[in-house]
Formats: C-alpha cells, structure tokens, sequence
C-alpha cells in the first residue's frame, strides 16, 4: 500500500525549502514510472540522490533493489528516510547525510551503480557533469528529473537556439532516453515550469581523455557562441589548421558543428 506522501510530510511538520529548491513529486504512478525505467535493479548497487521524504524512494524499493544508497544533504529527513529500513526490510538500505557534490562515488562503484535523482533546479546541470563520464565512474544507467529548460538544451540537436555546452558533453557521453514528461502541477510546492525524466546510459566509445578536451574547448566555444570558432577558439595553437584537417568551414560557430565535429577538433588540438 502506497504512503500518502503529502499526509506524512504534513505529519511530521516538514516545510519543502526554497533554498535547497525543494519540490517533491507526490504522484506515484510518475514515480513508478520512473522506477520501473532502470529495472532491473538486482545485481547492482542503487543510489538515490537527494531522496527528501522518500516518495521516490518507496518506488525504487518496490522494484526489488539488492541494496539502496540514499544521499541525503538535509538531515530534515533522517528520520523519515531511516524508517523506511521497517517498510522495506528485504533491501539493505544505506543512509548518507551528506552533499552529493563532495560524495566519492568510488566508495560504492564496485558492483555497477544505477542512479536516480529528482533533481533540485539550481543544482541539476552540477550534479549531472559530476558524473560524465559514466564510464568513468562503472555507472550502468541514470533517471534523472530535470526543469524543462535544461531537458531540452541536453537534448539540444546543432543549429538549434537550445543546442549548447551541455548537449555536446552529455550525448557524446550518453545515449539519452526521455521517460516521461512532469508538469508542474504534480510536484509541491507547485514550481513556474514543467519537468522532464530522462534515462541516460553510457556510450561505450567515450574516452575519458577526449572528455576532458571537450570539455575545456567547449567552454571556450559556447562562452562566445556568437562568436566563429577561429576567434573564440584563437588562444589555442593553431586553430585554423585544425579546422581544416577537420573539414569545418573558417566561418563555423560551436552551434553549427555536430559532435562528431567537436569530438574530432578536440582530439586535432590536443594530438
């Protein structure tokens, strides 16, 4: 039987905040579905970031897990969160008050590591470059939530206003899947915008070397977007050679190249 996750917060006197851009999703067919995205979860280890009273939480442990991780920064929910060990006694349940974004992954990679996450707005593109590449890191699969604005610049194509930084890391890193869309009027507080879940899974190609190359001219190329490749990119030695070799017009911006595009001048600079 599903816990009426309004009913508990309510219980328990808890108030969302605003500063640590708190919405939770009550609705549990949503976080069902984004559960079931990921299963099977048994064989790996699962790690929640930012679990909050537990909704999607109560999902991901309907599914069966071998283990859960929960890290969580507020310990407004320690309580909360360590009751759930009585509901779901089959699972070992692990508990980490702490920042995800000084966590070390590493003590927890051994097995492969599914992750989910509904995602604090101010904070969800950090936390989601933490982990690029997947691959370095043994993580298998993500869901992760995501105010719409930034679902739509991951899944941002070239030539679009929307394609930037973001797009050419995360699917040169990933192969990207939405899995549902939130509107706004299932999470409380009621947020201005609607969200999306998406299923991200590594690609096997990615070289951690050439990663980290992107991600350094990237920067340089969306921080003056406006700008052609051969001015915004002119501090590196020889740009216009590479661009050449690589066969981008002299009048290219970073929004007009593909990934493949990127990943091929990174690799020609940095050879």
């Amino acid at each position: 039987m599903n816990v009426k996750l309004k009913d508990l917060i309510d219980k328990n006197n808890i108030i969302p905040k605003k500063s640590l851009g708190q919405n939770f999703i009550f609705d549990y067919n949503i976080l069902d579905k984004i559960a079931k995205s990921l299963i099977p979860l048994q064989e790996h280890t699962t790690l929640e970031i930012g679990p909050g009273p537990g909704g999607l939480s109560r999902s991901i442990l309907k599914c069966s897990p071998d283990k859960l991780i929960m890290v969580e920064k507020d310990l407004t929910y320690k309580k909360l969160l360590a009751n759930l060990g009585k509901e779901f006694n089959k699972t070992k349940i692990t508990l980490i008050i702490e920042d995800f974004l000084k966590f070390d992954l590493k003590r927890f990679n051994k097995e492969p590591l599914k992750i989910y996450s509904n995602l604090p707005y101010y904070i969800s593109t950090q936390i989601l470059m933490k982990l690029l590449p997947l691959n370095k890191y043994n993580i298998s699969e993500v869901a992760f939530t995501f105010q719409k604005e930034v679902a739509e610049r991951i899944l941002a194509l070239p030539g679009t206003k929307n394609y930037s930084r973001l797009s050419v890391l995360t699917q040169y890193a990933c192969k990207i899947k939405k899995i549902c869309t939130l509107p706004a009027k299932v999470f409380y507080p009621i947020p201005k915008v609607d969200s999306l879940a998406i299923k991200f899974m590594p690609n096997k190609n990615t070289n951690i070397n050439t990663f980290s190359y992107l991600q350094s001219i990237t920067k340089l190329a969306f921080g003056k977007r406006r700008k052609m490749l051969r001015n915004s990119l002119s501090n590196l030695v020889n740009i216009s050679d590479a661009l050449k070799n690589c066969e981008i017009k002299d009048t290219a911006r970073a929004e007009d190249l593909s990934i493949e595009q990127f990943v091929r001048l990174s690799d020609k600079i940095n050879s």
